[in-house]
């Protein structure tokens, strides 16, 4: 049972007439998702031979060239649905590169769908995957590099999200992203996210699919029940890019709960790293999703023959269906987030002295929104309990700054936080007290490059 199923919020602006209400808004983009489109857009990538970053540009059929306008033109078919709001482009950038073989400098060309938001559109959630592709020999940009699962079924995910999504209106803005060059070092992720930066863009949350295709592990299980949320954190099991993790089990839990999120508290897989890293390097909530247990020996692959069949990283190898699962996650999450306040500021907690009792000060960005309080023991992996507002007792400190006193929770044992609530029973990330000494919650500790 998902222990955060029963919900409570403390009275705090919830008052008037309600809107529609967040289930309803996600089951209607849920419906939208289709395993059909996925595999068509899978299959169509991997149908270009290779997507290499140094591959041809000057071919319809061939080469990355080829795959970027026809990703464009998909983003671009959605335009109508959103009537008009939908804003599609292609981003280009000279970046850094030295890889050995490769040139000082790689021109990149990011394709982005942005789903303006209505009422709060500096707040910003990205979600994208990587549209190049590489076989065994790293510069070679000739050669067959189908990259079905690594990374069509993430490029698809981000794609098929935007055709879920575009239709409705949120007041936070969505950006539907498909990178080039995450192979030779995450290049378009870091031009992305530096030029959100410069725009002066409030990114909240910014998920990354790489490999979300596979559902065969190479123990022969099958693996269809989860995906991995892997998210960096400055120090302990907190930070915004576990807030954003945990943000991601709790939409599953609540609109996807045949299918689960798994957390991994890793910034990523062992030694290796992906199109999340330059925006947590940011200091913004990032994390990436990617399938339960990796096949390697078809990664960054051609197409060969065993045994009088394809083999390699093609569309035959990836599980449509668990793709579509995924995609639902991220539609779930980003639908839930996009719609609800912005996530309070949690100035300081305290455990009373007098009493087990936690004190929270924090204020709401929204000044209309409501709020609910939740804890965990420090070594649970996600929220356990919701504090309801018969619990809480809120004090108002000054105009804007409340305090919440939280009975009998003791704050030396669990971890607290508090969460916006919008009208329509919509969550935030949960925000959290900082712990005393720690640092902000960014990471060191993986390469900058996509393996």
């Amino acid at each position: 049972m998902n222990p955060m199923a029963v919900l409570s919020c403390c009275a705090l602006g919830l008052a008037g007439q309600q809107p529609p209400s967040i289930e309803d808004k996600v089951a209607a983009a849920l419906r939208e998702v289709d395993p059909a489109r996925i595999e068509a857009t899978v299959r169509t990538l991997a149908g270009f031979g290779t997507r290499h970053v140094l591959s041809r540009t000057d071919s319809e059929t061939e080469g990355i060239g080829a795959a970027r306008r026809w990703l464009e033109a998909q983003f671009a078919a959605c335009v109508p649905a959103s009537g008009g709001r939908l804003e599609v482009a292609q981003q280009r950038a000279e970046m850094p590169c030295g890889r050995p073989g490769l040139p000082k400098t790689l021109p990149i060309v990011n394709v982005l769908a942005t789903l303006r938001g209505t009422s709060d559109p500096d707040r910003v959630y990205v979600i994208g995957g990587h549209y190049d592709s590489r076989n065994d020999r790293a510069a070679d940009g000739a050669g067959p590099a189908p990259g079905a699962n690594d990374d069509a079924s993430g490029t698809a995910v981000a794609l098929e999200a935007c055709r879920a999504l575009c239709r409705q209106q949120f007041p936070a803005t969505l950006v539907f992203a498909a990178f080039d060059a995450e192979e030779h070092g995450l290049l378009g992720s870091q031009a992305h996210a530096q030029a959100l930066r410069a725009a002066g863009a409030r990114v909240d949350g910014m998920i990354a699919c790489d490999m979300v295709g596979n559902a065969l592990g190479m123990d022969g299980g099958r693996y269809d029940g989860q995906v991995r949320c892997f998210s960096y954190a400055g120090s302990g099991n907190d930070g915004p890019g576990r807030s954003l993790a945990r943000a991601l089990t709790f939409a599953a839990g609540r609109h996807v709960p045949a299918f689960g999120v798994k957390l991994v508290f890793r910034g990523d897989r062992f030694g290796r790293g992906g199109d999340h890293r330059p925006f947590s390097d940011a200091g913004w909530p990032a994390v990436r999703c990617t399938e339960l247990r990796e096949d390697f020996s078809r990664q960054h692959q051609g197409e060969l023959v065993r045994d009088g069949r394809p083999y390699g990283d093609v569309p035959d190898y990836v599980d449509f269906a668990y793709a579509a699962n995924v995609t639902r996650v991220a539609v779930a999450t980003l639908a839930e987030l996009a719609s609800a306040p912005p996530p309070p500021l949690v100035v300081s907690a305290q455990l009373r002295r007098d009493r087990y009792d936690t004190e929270i000060v924090f204020e709401l960005p929204d000044a209309g929104a409501g709020c609910e309080f939740v804890w965990r023991e420090t070594t649970a992996p996600d929220w356990t309990a919701v504090v309801a507002a018969t619990t809480a007792r809120v004090e108002e400190l000054r105009p804007g700054r409340r305090k919440a006193i939280l009975a009998n929770v003791c704050l030396d044992d669990v971890v607290v936080g508090v969460r916006a609530v919008g009208a329509d029973g919509s969550r935030s990330r949960v925000a959290t007290p900082p712990e005393p000494g720690s640092e902000p919650a960014r990471a060191a500790d993986a390469p900058r490059e996509g393996r």
